[in-house]
């Protein structure tokens, strides 16, 4: 794990963050913003036209800025090279996503706000470099729907409105061991029927082409739905290649577990890894029968 994610930088981290926040204005007037879609939007062209999407959330970001390994995926030049190529990708069945504070600032909360202007102003002047410049991208929050908002009387239309993805479908879910997705909630219930193939909830790279593999042998008119981290990237565009629909879904399971207990900040959910909040990457046992049917596959690194 890098020291820079550690406590002991706790202070530091803050008082940096507000010198970045003070030069976001003269940051993005410098490198100006890409064109990006909105949530509702984004969700939208997802249902009506059946596109896929890669979503990039500030951890990928850095990973691609400063080559830096994050807390659960060690730096490798390949995923590196496949964020490079994904962002100017073009085809118009596979939407790249970035991050709400890339669209807008506008009903974040105060602390959501600061974060965004402090990871714009230090990691945009790169990221930028790797961006498509008359590209337009779409919003990759369509996962992110509560959180982060001080006004949340939106979040259970936008649920609602993302569920129609799956509604009569046949899905696998492509999650991280111990992501459980679904699991406890009835984000999934009008889905048709669910499969699901685990892969690791660290450095899941290390399976990417195991699990690639496999899902290309699962149905072509599946809607696979990933869970995995910066892996996911590659993986829903590779499927994605194939002619199959592949959603980068991210930490959506979690913002639903999130809204329907009304949470204030971020909490532990038990039995599903939360990788933002502390003690939330030691996850208990679940015992579902259910749950254990619906695995087709498993992928994980040795310990």
């Amino acid at each position: 794990m890098n020291l820079q994610y550690g406590t002991i930088f706790k202070y530091p981290r803050r008082g940096f963050k507000y010198f970045l926040s003070f030069l976001y204005p003269v940051i993005i007037k410098i490198y100006p913003l890409p064109k990006i879609m909105s949530i509702p939007d984004t969700i939208d062209k997802l249902i009506t036209d059946g596109c896929s999407i890669c979503r990039f959330g500030d951890g990928e970001l850095l990973y691609l800025a400063e080559k830096r390994s994050l807390p659960f995926q060690k730096q490798n030049s390949r995923l590196r090279q496949y964020f490079k190529d994904i962002l100017v990708s073009d085809y118009d069945h596979i939407l790249i996503g970035l991050p709400v504070g890339y669209y807008s600032l506008k009903n974040l909360k105060p602390s959501s706000r600061l974060n965004w202007r402090a990871i714009i102003s230090w990691t945009y002047p790169t990221v930028n470099n790797y961006l498509k410049k008359d590209k337009i991208y779409y919003n990759a929050s369509m996962t992110r729907l509560y959180m982060d908002y001080q006004d949340r009387s939106h979040s259970q239309i936008w649920f609602k409105k993302i569920m129609c993805l799956w509604q009569d479908r046949d899905i696998i879910l492509v999650e991280g061991e111990k992501s459980r997705l679904g699991i406890g909630n009835n984000l999934f219930e009008k889905a048709k029927s669910i499969k699901r193939i685990i892969g690791p909830a660290h450095d899941a790279f290390d399976q990417f082409d195991s699990i690639l593999t496999f899902s290309k042998t699962q149905s072509k008119n599946a809607l696979y739905l990933i869970a995995m981290g910066p892996t996911a990237k590659p993986l829903a565009f590779e499927l994605a290649l194939t002619g199959r629909q592949a959603i980068d879904i991210g930490n959506l399971d979690i913002e639903y577990e999130w809204f329907l207990r009304k949470a204030k900040e971020k909490i532990k959910i038990n039995g599903k890894y939360v990788n933002e909040v502390k003690g939330g990457r030691n996850v208990i046992d679940i015992h579902d029968d259910n749950y254990k049917k619906q695995i087709i596959a498993k992928f994980l690194n040795e310990a």
